[in-house]
């Protein structure tokens, strides 16, 4: 890419986890001292402004996709019609965005209907096979995401390519030759720093299955204290919880919503992790090299996978929300090697200065 160019990048918000691991590359087109213009939605929006309060913001239609049903094969299907029209909407406000901003490139994280004709652009996703419970409807739901990934000039998955990775079979088994790893995207560094609490309790995702965790964790920490804990809970306006922090004292400590770096010098002074098994927190654990105890979302197919994969492999110890014995748990994961051994062969400005080189020779900048 050869001058200053426009950049647009557009993360999904369904959870933050797809906002934060944009950071990295939002940085990295600011250090290539491009124009970097930011759009999405809903909380993901107000935590790009808190990361990047100098760069304009654009907001971008929301899916508005809902959780009411243990099953996300359920929950999805009868959410598709919503579902495509916030692509529509999400397609034409983003053309409308870069005829504004003459953008020279697109970069989306999971926004499916942000590419544009004759505007080069990029897709970051790890999502690219289903593992459902019936081949015809894996292959269905594969075929439907692959009609828009083939939208998109590249498609950067945040992993490694060897057999030592986190998606496993989720990237790996996708056949693309537009596919591209581009190694572990994280805002975090592992930091040296003074060890401050032995658990890290950071709670996120849909509700209400963020509060049923949170409750089942809080009525179970008295069976590993006088341990120190700390709690994010991951909420703008959470329930009140005076009741534990009186109960609990200083052995306690509650935070509703943090980011950034207080995030990565929290998660870098704590022992051990509690968290979700959502993609990005799995990045953000091989980075800072943590040892944790994953619980998936209830019905979530991705998370349940990734949690078992990463058990298999002795990495983490998985758990189900229903079935926490939080003593138990906590000295199964005391025997887990986490990401120790997990190297990258290039850095992430290597790996994109190669991709964006690609772009560039395909559209004559």
């Amino acid at each position: 890419m050869s001058g200053r160019k426009k950049v647009l990048i557009c993360p999904q918000h369904w959870g933050l986890g797809h906002v934060t691991r944009t950071i990295p590359v939002i940085q990295y087109f600011l250090r290539k001292n491009d124009d970097v213009i930011l759009a999405c939605s809903g909380a993901g929006s107000e935590l790009l402004r808190r990361e990047f309060p100098d760069l304009k913001l654009y907001e971008l239609p929301d899916y508005g996709i809902k959780y009411p049903y243990k099953s996300m094969m359920v929950n999805m299907t009868l959410q598709l019609l919503k579902m495509h029209l916030a692509i529509f909407k999400e397609h034409f406000a983003i053309k409308k965005i870069c005829r504004k901003e003459k953008i020279d490139l697109i970069v989306s994280d999971a926004r499916l209907g942000a590419s544009q004709k004759s505007i080069p652009s990029v897709i970051i996703a790890h999502h690219l096979h289903f593992r459902l419970r019936m081949k015809i409807i894996e292959w269905i739901s594969d075929t439907w995401m692959k009609l828009f990934y083939l939208t998109f000039d590249q498609l950067w998955i945040p992993d490694l390519e060897g057999p030592e990775n986190l998606s496993g079979d989720l990237a790996h088994l996708y056949k693309s030759k537009k596919k591209y790893f581009v190694g572990i995207l994280s805002r975090f560094k592992k930091l040296d720093v003074q060890l401050k609490y032995d658990y890290c309790i950071m709670l996120s995702g849909p509700e209400p299955p963020r509060t049923i965790l949170e409750e089942i964790l809080l009525d179970q920490l008295n069976t590993i204290m006088p341990a120190k804990c700390i709690l994010i809970r991951g909420v703008l306006n959470g329930k009140n919880l005076n009741a534990y922090i009186e109960k609990y004292k200083s052995n306690l400590v509650i935070k509703d919503f943090v980011v950034g770096n207080e995030l990565n010098e929290i998660m870098c002074a704590s022992k051990y992790i509690i968290c979700r098994s959502g993609y990005s927190t799995l990045l953000d654990l091989a980075i800072i090299q943590k040892p944790a105890l994953l619980i998936p979302t209830p019905g979530q197919p991705e998370q349940e996978y990734l949690a078992e994969e990463l058990e298999q492999k002795k990495l983490f110890h998985a758990v189900e929300q229903t079935k926490i014995n939080l003593k138990a748990d906590l000295e199964v994961v005391k025997t887990m090697m986490a990401y120790a051994h997990l190297n990258e062969a290039q850095s992430l400005d290597e790996r994109l200065n190669i991709l964006v080189a690609k772009l560039s020779v395909k559209y004559g900048w």
